[in-house]
């Protein structure tokens, strides 16, 4: 449950300041994640079983002017543990619904990538860092954080039941860098997205898609981001179902990649529990920048399962699992792969 904080009460009890003006409205939200998770690598016998304690902590402020443009940014105090303060962008939701991203607006692209129902819980075995295999649809939508996104209103264009992002970044003033061992910087980025979302009998049928390209400042490197994606979800009743694929090039530290994503799932509501369960296959050959050097394909293929039920109003227990194969170079790579089970809950404010 979200709670109002009035910053200019705050303000006026604490500091005691007469004549300052009032201050805009904010609401904090977050979460408190805590369990175990247990793992069993194919590379060993023994099973590893440690303490999963997670937390999120939110803060958004916003204020209406006159003319009815709403200003919004926020930050937030911790994200899952890591204890840091990270403000957000500022945005302008305008009278007629459309919006405007300034800073650290991100990829009109990805906010166009659909949610494929997955397994929730904290299980899974870390994947080697050398493993540059796709692991979602928005893979290789990076973006500068100077730059813009805008979102059309709903039902744009006169299509009932269609939106649409554009955005861009920039940063062409970084310095340019060349070889193999040089981490690359991205420059300039440019992304569209849409979704359109209608009716189908009983059902409810959204369809999302993006494409993102972007230059990097590397001499050498013969590729540029250049990724696509399309998918959707199909909502019967209490049911579920969602599909999503994605594929092409992109640059990552001092590797260029081109690899596919593709990611199926369902969820079904009854009562108080929640069943999930998906599937997802990534690839990606990658080829280290300023070298000729050839490279066979990375992977990683999971699937997962799991069971949330709602204990209390904001609490929620979670049981999961997760089975996971990786291949680095081509090659099995047993101490990445294996199985991975979850046991926890969840408590939201």
């Amino acid at each position: 449950m979200k709670k109002e904080l009035l910053l200019a009460t705050a303000l006026a009890s604490t500091v005691g300041m007469a004549g300052i003006a009032e201050a805009a409205t904010a609401t904090f939200s977050g979460h408190n994640r805590t369990g175990v998770e247990g793992e069993n690598p194919d590379s060993a016998d023994t099973d590893t079983v440690a303490q999963k304690q997670l937390n999120n902590f939110n803060v958004s402020i916003s204020e209406t002017t006159d003319a009815g443009v709403k200003i919004a940014t926020g930050f937030s105090l911790t994200d899952e543990g890591g204890a840091e303060s990270d403000a957000s962008g500022l945005t302008l939701t305008f009278t007629d619904g459309s919006s405007l991203q300034l800073i650290e607006a991100g990829s009109a692209s990805g906010a166009h990538a659909v949610s494929v129902p997955g397994a929730s819980g904290e299980m899974g075995i870390s994947n080697t860092s050398t493993n540059q295999s796709a692991g979602g649809l928005t893979t290789g939508a990076s973006a500068d954080k100077v730059g813009f996104d805008y979102a059309t209103a709903a039902d744009a264009f006169g299509i009932e039941g269609f939106s649409a992002n554009v955005s861009a970044s920039f940063n062409s003033d970084v310095s340019e860098t060349s070889g193999a061992n040089a981490t690359v910087t991205l420059e300039n980025s440019y992304a569209v997205g849409v979704t359109y979302k209608t009716t189908a009998g009983d059902s409810t049928v959204t369809v999302g898609a993006g494409y993102h390209a972007a230059d990097n400042n590397s001499q050498t490197a013969t590729k540029d981001n250049a990724v696509y994606h399309v998918g959707g979800t199909v909502v019967t009743g209490d049911l579920t179902v969602g599909a999503g694929f994605s594929d092409g090039d992109w640059i990552s530290e001092n590797n260029q990649n081109q690899g596919s994503y593709a990611a199926i799932g369902a969820k079904y509501v009854s009562g108080d529990i929640t069943f999930n369960v998906g599937a997802s296959a990534g690839d990606a050959t990658d080829e280290s920048i300023g070298t000729a050097a050839t490279s066979s394909e990375d992977s990683s293929d999971t699937l997962a399962a799991s069971v949330d039920y709602v204990i209390a109003s904001g609490v929620t227990g979670t049981v999961g699992y997760k089975s996971q194969d990786a291949k680095d170079e081509g090659t099995s790579a047993q101490t990445f792969s294996g199985s991975s089970w979850y046991v926890g809950a969840t408590i939201s404010f």
